[in-house]
């Protein structure tokens, strides 16, 4: 059986050359050589230990990066782990806020300033509609998530946001529920040209402080009258605000979290195989939902993947809203006791008109905290019961005693 081909043998064993052959900063040069280490000896290693059957087994430490593929299992585990103790009784809508391809080179220069910008535009966009009376006129809660990536690699940035379908209320004395009869509450175009004006504004702002470069090809666009135009002409597109209905069971919120929160430009499981320079991975066309092939050059590859490589202390997930840091414990907490209320209060309306209620086994909630114990999947090779903890470095058998 052919060996599974991974990002990391892919940088590990051309990484060195293409670093010699292109001027790659240090970010990413030391990134090449930080994921073709992973899970390799050169990184050391460490024991495991099952919590059911007691086998103790050696594996090879991890970079612990978040652009590598092979890590990114970890740390989605413990990061839901945390998010799932927070999930509400309720349905959740899924949002992506896409920009015009005409912004990718500029991102792509300015990342932390663009990426930013996303974020803010996105984010006050849901937050101030919201809150006016004439669509929810309610304190949201936000989880959002970056992506800069399309299926074939290619810039594509645009922002994943996962909200409840409803928020507090200004008082915090209720829980404002959506209309469960629309998709969503706010139209879609109303939130898209709303998003337009917030993202082009911050754009104009960044521009006349000069925190924009435009350097290389980008320095077309950087004279006052060309970056006028390409403002005008972001005005007349429509921009793309996608939303999802709410989830009908929990167990699909989890789904989309683990989905978008720890994925990166490609995964070893899209890589087919590597042959003749050429790496052969598979590609999703989410306009048809059909899956194809794609064949690059093997510099080709890597020049997309780290296209995709993000300012070293940027945050790629961020919260807003009643989900913010500052409050989110004491905001989740009320929240959670008033949709429980509400609950109960229409299951006692349903008794009294005679009708039948959900068994404390159908409850949404039990159904969540059920995902929240046993989402964790046995791992152990022996006894397929247990899960493999750390249990301890393994030495470096130079630091042995004689």
């Amino acid at each position: 059986m052919q060996k599974k081909i991974t990002l990391g043998n892919i940088l590990g064993e051309y990484g060195e050359n293409y670093i010699r052959q292109n001027h790659i900063p240090g970010q990413e040069r030391g990134l090449i050589h930080l994921l073709a280490s992973c899970r390799t000896e050169v990184m050391g290693s460490h024991f495991e230990k099952c919590d059911q059957c007691g086998y103790l087994g050696k594996a090879y430490n991890s970079c612990r990066n978040r652009h590598c593929p092979t890590c990114q299992q970890k740390d989605k585990q413990e990061w839901l782990d945390k998010r799932m103790q927070e999930l509400l009784p309720t349905g959740y809508y899924h949002l992506v806020f896409t920009i015009p391809h005409e912004l990718n080179l500029l991102c792509l220069k300015n990342k932390k300033v663009m990426y930013d910008i996303l974020f803010k535009a996105a984010s006050q966009t849901l937050l101030e509609l919201s809150r006016d009376t004439k669509h929810l006129g309610a304190d949201i809660g936000l989880v959002t998530i970056l992506h800069t990536w399309g299926q074939n690699m290619m810039e594509h940035p645009h922002l994943h946001c996962i909200m409840p379908a409803g928020g507090l209320s200004f008082d915090k004395g209720h829980w404002v529920n959506t209309d469960k009869k629309n998709n969503f509450f706010i139209h879609y175009k109303i939130l898209s040209r709303k998003f337009r004006g917030k993202y082009l504004d911050l754009l104009k702002r960044a521009y006349n402080s000069g925190k924009l470069e435009f350097k290389g090809s980008l320095a077309s666009i950087g004279a006052k009258k060309k970056f006028t135009g390409l403002i005008t002409l972001l005005y007349s597109k429509e921009w793309v605000v996608n939303i999802q209905k709410p989830f009908g069971k929990p167990e699909k919120v989890l789904e989309y979290l683990s989905r978008y929160v720890f994925r990166v430009a490609i995964t070893d499981r899209r890589i087919i195989e590597i042959k003749d320079g050429k790496v052969l991975f598979s590609w999703k066309d989410y306009r048809t939902n059909l899956f194809h092939k794609m064949k690059l050059d093997v510099d080709e590859f890597i020049r997309r993947f780290l296209l995709h490589t993000l300012p070293q202390g940027f945050f790629k997930v961020r919260y807003y809203g009643i989900f913010s840091s500052r409050c989110r414990k004491q905001n989740i907490e009320t929240a959670r006791k008033l949709l429980l209320l509400e609950k109960e209060l229409a299951e006692k309306e349903t008794l009294e008109d005679g009708g039948q209620v959900w068994t404390k086994q159908d409850s949404v909630w039990d159904e969540i905290m059920s995902n929240i114990l046993n989402y964790k999947k046995p791992n152990c090779p022996v006894c397929k019961k247990g899960r493999l903890h750390f249990a301890g470095i393994v030495p470096d058998k130079h630091w042995l005693p004689g």
